[in-house]
């Protein structure tokens, strides 16, 4: 049972099935998903960027692995007698810009970027200048550019791919909430047990007061921003569940504007010194951005409401100011999404559970989940067929640093 159908949910069943192969032995793989519709679902609502330029070697083998995959997309997510899949990668990289205080700290991330194999240039204030004219570089004392591998996508376009390739392979789906859970510690009367296997979910189904219990030799947590809450539910041991899953849902607002003279073709997906982002949508002037906030000013994720004031004093601008075109930009819509923000040290928690036996984790991508879920979704495929990690060695993502309390940070969260 897979919980959660988003992009990583439907890459882990995805891969479950590719690496079953031809010792298929009828592996029964569910995707449980309670927005079907999927109105506030982390995936669709992303601005739907991928990039190389992470700190974390693990970060950076992820990303070109997925790059890779959408490269060759319909080699892998084809499905015969359906068209070909297209999810209209705009290929133009990120572009970081960092201050005198920042510039050092930008510097060797690059190089150890580049030892990773990622493609990136550094640019001077002067050429940065003379590559995007249209750029203010007050401030700015080095940039870094993606030369290959970066750029944005389609995001609703490759999460359909995934399920209908997976649907195609045998993936069972159906639209409910897990809410509950029967362990094999229910049924002992030891008094402390040290682990425990999980042995039905329940799944709560749509405008019913009844579940569907379900029975499962393997679970995968891929709830995304609620991937925590879900450890919360019925039926866990709470003393198996410790320390908690510090995954939240975090509010992130997206906008969109107008601008015509603002940057053509070449615009890349730029990060401002302030924190504050932008890239092209489409063409014709078009744009779309937003900027995390501190931790002071985290909105209350319990809706996905937008505050339009935040784009007007907060993000507007630092755009205005870096790009000065934006000061006569008309703003065309806005929306909010969450991120599954992982609140230890805003990057992925994969592997399996250390007590809950056969609970497997894929979740707290904080941003970058989209990105990775094609490399995420068959590592863990390949921890529950054989056993142990083949495509990239990611066990320093596993829970383990959680109990360890040593933090594995990522200073690309953007």
């Amino acid at each position: 049972v897979v919980v959660g159908g988003g992009v990583v949910g439907w890459s882990v069943a995805y891969w479950l099935k590719v690496l079953e192969g031809r010792r298929r032995h009828g592996m029964k793989v569910l995707v449980v998903e309670r927005d079907p519709m999927y109105s506030r679902a982390s995936t669709v609502l992303s601005a739907g960027g991928i990039r190389q330029q992470f700190s974390l070697p693990e970060n950076i083998q992820m990303s070109r692995f997925s790059a890779s995959f959408l490269r060759d997309i319909n080699e892998h997510l084809g499905v015969p007698n359906e068209p070909p899949i297209d999810i209209q990668f705009q290929p133009s990289g990120y572009l970081f810009l960092a201050s005198p205080q920042n510039a050092a700290a930008l510097e060797a991330t690059v190089q150890f970027q580049r030892d990773e194999g990622a493609q990136v240039t550094l640019l001077s204030p002067t050429q940065l200048k003379k590559k995007f004219p249209w750029i203010n570089t007050e401030d700015v004392a080095v940039a870094s550019y993606g030369l290959e591998d970066e750029g944005w996508f389609d995001p609703w376009t490759l999460l359909n791919a995934f399920r209908r390739k997976a649907t195609s392979l045998g993936v069972q789906s159906c639209s409910g909430e897990v809410r509950a859970f029967v362990t094999s510690v229910n049924h002992t009367m030891t008094p402390a047990p040290l682990s425990a296997r999980i042995k039905y979910v329940h799944v709560y189904m749509p405008d019913s007061l009844e579940y569907q219990p379900v029975a499962c030799a393997i679970v995968v947590n891929a709830a995304g921003a609620w991937a925590g809450k879900l450890l919360e539910a019925d039926g866990l041991p709470r003393a198996l569940c410790q320390p908690p899953l510090p995954i939240q849902p975090r509010k992130r607002y997206v906008f969109t504007w107008h601008c015509p003279n603002g940057p053509g073709l070449s615009c890349p997906f730029l990060i401002d010194t302030s924190g504050a982002y932008f890239r092209r949508d489409g063409f014709a002037g078009n744009y779309l951005g937003g900027m995390s906030p501190s931790e002071e000013e985290e909105p209350d994720p319990s809706d996905l409401s937008v505050d339009h004031d935040y784009f007007q004093e907060q993000i507007w601008p630092r755009l205005a100011r870096r790009v000065p075109a934006f000061e006569s930009l008309r703003v065309r819509g806005s929306w909010a999404g969450y991120y599954d923000y992982n609140t230890f040290d805003q990057n992925g928690v994969l592997g399996p559970h250390p007590r809950l036996e056969n609970l497997f984790l894929a979740a707290g991508f904080s941003g970058h989940g989209l990105q990775h879920a094609p490399a995420a979704g068959r590592a863990v495929a390949e921890l529950v067929i054989k056993g142990r990690y083949e495509t990239l060695d990611l066990r320093r993502l596993g829970w383990g640093r959680l109990v360890d309390g040593e933090p594995l940070r990522e200073g690309g969260v953007v």
